[in-house]
């Protein structure tokens, strides 16, 4: 098929790598309306950025099967239009229309309706083109009733519903050349429109082309989502890590997580026979989707001994320390582990690509001599983590000689040392994020699939299971570990996120240390766990009372209920007067009013506090 208009040559976006059936291109303030068979795929680029384009999709008979939001998000277990795109979309009588394969944006608006006459009346601008209007021209042919607004999948159109169900919005967040891939499930004529709003911020203020390409069906293109960890670097689309193809032949119900593809649970076993095998054998657990950072240098050990919280002048070769990055106000930029791997090199083991860069500020702000390379794509690393994990680890050890250990059960807490295992060479860690004896092993991704089939197969006279996140979120919140989003951010002090512990207020100088010499004394909140009365799960950010009163004394940053301790239990945030170990508050559910839940205040930890199982 020819193009609707011929763009320029600059603005033309290179396609994917599969054949292009068809390729259309979309004047600014104009629509189009084209036929799509099933399994073939739609690509809607934003050619200049910060456009929005609202899409439409019909099918059956003389199309009267349209794209419908109420079962939509009904059938995504979502009750308002989001911020971001659903897996799959449907009709009104259930029928998948189309999936989501690709997205580089990552900030859509599901279901509001397309720009309409009556909104550029409303603000004084009668006679403006409309998306919605547009769409009932190029609709006209098919033989399509007209409406005065069209409820859209309006992708790059950057909304949200806030608490108080009110709709906001602002300029798009896509860059030139981002684009949103669809697939087909059927026979569909579908709509799309280059969006003619120019009097708000939506397009920027100026509207501009949109493209759209067909693939063929035959054609395979992975499901990633696009990410930038800040505005100005490039689209980082989701990835596999090493372990993924064989986590593929156990499940299909894997999400998107820090820019990779992990399990939230496993077929045939579930988030109970998961989490039962941690604390009673054993489990196997994709961890690859955290930051590895490799720090050398002269300056290497000045560098994280200013940045991190704690003080690696004590830590000797092949041993590693968890603490936090700090900002000047006390923030917690993020969690993670130092590795020293030798006396001048360090592995930084954290959640965040903008690590690094925090890291080399900090490097340029104080003049010191430092390297800080990425390795996170050099090094995947597994999770073996349960009470049975040792004996099913043990028979599949080499040490190298120069190791300082003999055996598995010279290995201490948070010690490593490079062995292999099954004949793999890995840096094998004893750490985890459990609550329960366990190593994790760092493997270069080419021998990934060779390790989990090893480790799998050396499990099985003990029972061993693969784990998803589901699981996982359970076991950590059990153990009182922390979740960045939910127990800390960059306003955030270690001292309010329940790990003052981890901070070298000895240290001459780091950053920092002003701020938290005086938020220890007089921290605003300190974290505690709680016990709650009843099976209800706690919710994040619901708030806290005492007994009987109106007034919030804290919140909650993650609820589970914990099997072990046939308990709902919680992690929060309460001001100091209220965190006495035994005290009664309440959780407030609903509107925090109407209906509260006895709670009993304890230790961040309420399975192991002391911490004897990950030690043993």
């Amino acid at each position: 098929m020819r193009l609707e208009t011929k763009p320029p040559q600059s603005l033309v976006i290179s396609p994917l790598s599969g054949q292009t059936l068809a390729e259309y291109w979309i004047a600014p303030s104009t629509a189009i309306a084209y036929p799509v068979k099933a399994g073939q795929y739609i690509q809607i680029i934003d050619i200049e950025g910060t456009q929005c384009s609202d899409f439409l999709a019909f099918a059956g008979e003389q199309f009267a099967e349209e794209l419908d939001g109420t079962v939509t998000r009904t059938l995504n277990g979502l009750a308002v239009p989001q911020a971001g795109l659903h897996g799959k979309y449907f009709s009104q009588t259930m029928r998948p229309l189309f999936e989501v394969i690709q997205d580089t944006c990552d900030r859509h608006d599901s279901f509001l309706l397309a720009c309409t006459a009556r909104y550029y009346e409303d603000a004084g601008y009668p006679g403006h083109p409309s998306c919605s209007e547009n769409f009932n021209t190029v609709l006209q042919p098919y033989g399509i009733t007209p409406r005065p607004g069209w409820a859209a999948l309006n992708f790059f159109f950057n909304t949200s519903v806030d608490c108080t169900g009110a709709v906001v919005s602002a300029e798009s967040w896509s860059r030139p050349g981002d684009y949103v891939l669809l697939r087909a499930s059927c026979d569909l004529l579908c709509a799309s429109s280059a969006c003619p709003d120019d009097i708000d911020p939506a397009n920027g203020w100026q509207p501009t082309p949109i493209q759209v390409r067909i693939y063929q069906a035959t054609e395979t293109f992975p499901r990633a989502i696009g990410r930038r960890f800040v505005p100005d670097a490039p689209v980082q689309l989701t990835q596999d890590s090493g372990f993924t193809p064989s986590i593929r032949q156990l499940t299909d119900d894997l999400a998107e997580y820090n820019g990779y593809w992990v399990p939230n649970r496993f077929a045939h076993s579930g988030i109970q026979a998961e989490y039962w095998a941690l604390r009673q054998r054993a489990v196997l657990i994709d961890l690859s989707a955290l930051r590895k950072f490799e720090v050398q240098g002269a300056d290497a050990g000045q560098l994280l001994q200013l940045a991190f919280s704690r003080d690696l002048q004590k830590l000797a070769v092949r041993q590693s320390a968890y603490g936090c990055l700090l900002n000047p106000h006390g923030g917690i930029i993020d969690d993670g582990i130092v590795f020293r791997l030798t006396e001048a090199d360090y592995r930084y083991v954290g959640n965040c690509d903008g690590d690094a860069r925090w890291l080399q500020k900090v490097a340029q702000q104080y003049g010191l001599t430092v390297q800080i390379n990425p390795a996170s794509d050099r090094w995947h690393n597994l999770a073996l983590q349960g009470p049975l994990c040792r004996d099913i680890l043990r028979p599949l050890l080499e040490i190298e000689p120069d190791q300082e250990i003999n055996e598995l059960d010279e290995l201490g807490y948070f010690r490593f040392a490079a062995v292999k295992v099954a004949g793999i060479p890995i840096l094998l860690s004893r750490t985890g994020y459990t609550g329960e004896l366990g190593y994790e092993l760092f493997v270069a991704p080419d021998r990934g699939a060779e390790l989990w089939q090893g480790l799998m197969l050396a499990g099985q006279p003990y029972d061993l299971l693969p784990m998803g996140m589901l699981a996982l979120d359970r076991a950590r919140i059990e153990a009182g570990l922390l979740s960045a989003g939910r127990e800390f951010d960059d306003l955030t002090s270690p001292y309010q996120a329940g790990i003052g512990w981890a901070v070298g207020l000895k240290k001459p100088d780091f950053i920092g240390k002003a701020a938290l010499l005086k938020l220890k004394e007089h921290p605003p909140r300190v974290a505690v766990g709680l016990m709650l009365a009843g099976n209800e799960v706690a919710g994040y950010g619901q708030c806290i009372y005492p007994i009987g009163d109106r007034f919030r004394v804290g919140t909650i940053t993650s609820g589970t209920f914990s099997p072990i301790l046939n308990q709902s239990i919680a992690m929060a945030q309460v001001v100091p007067e209220y965190a006495e170990l035994g005290l009664e508050l309440e959780v407030g559910f609903v509107d925090g009013r109407k209906r509260r839940i006895k709670a009993t205040v304890g230790p961040l930890a309420a399975y192991d506090p002391t911490k004897s199982r990950v030690r043993a």
